[in-house]
């Protein structure tokens, strides 16, 4: 009975759970007058181990962007360690120290993306912000956000449908 009692308990544990994520398209899109959809674009990333980078690029090329690659892989890589004690235990703390490599020329491009985002589950992500900055005015041209406004629940989107709703504000 007792077995009964909590399988029944974690099924409504985990159905309540998937019903605090909202699938939800609405999204906050501005683009200047003006805006070249057909000049070439740079998207930079900090951190190279950053799945959104890579998947950006991919759906980017797939429409028919110019895109010109970064020319830095940037990472942390170990640094020796740091000994720290305490009154009765000692122990050792990595250090890292963030390097930058180039591995090509520099190209310029007329403008340079940039993101933020976090992901709830793999190709989730419940906060995204595109901006697409002139590199020649310094000014932001382009302005993506989702959700809209923030709201009860966790509203959700995936990757690509987040990517292509940007893609379609551009090409307005």
């Amino acid at each position: 009975m007792k077995t009964l009692l909590y399988s029944f308990l974690i099924f409504m544990a985990i159905g309540s759970f998937s019903g605090c994520f909202v699938t939800s398209t609405a999204h906050s899109f501005f683009k200047a007058p003006g805006f070249k959809t057909d000049a070439s674009f740079k998207i930079i990333s900090v951190n190279t181990n950053d799945v959104l980078l890579g998947r950006l690029e991919n759906h980017l090329l797939k429409e028919g962007f110019n895109l010109i690659s970064d020319n830095y892989i940037r990472g942390a890589i170990p640094a020796g360690t740091t000994t720290v004690s305490t009154r009765d235990t000692t122990y050792q703390v990595p250090n890292h120290e963030m390097m930058a490599v180039r591995f090509a020329d520099d190209r310029q491009a007329d403008y340079v993306i940039k993101y933020q985002y976090s992901s709830v589950f793999g190709n989730r992500i419940n906060f995204l912000n595109i901006n697409i900055v002139n590199t020649q005015t310094g000014k932001t041209e382009v302005s993506f956000s989702y959700p809209e406004t923030a709201g009860n629940g966790r509203k959700f989107i995936r990757m690509d449908e987040a990517f292509a709703l940007f893609v379609a504000g551009i090409r307005r």
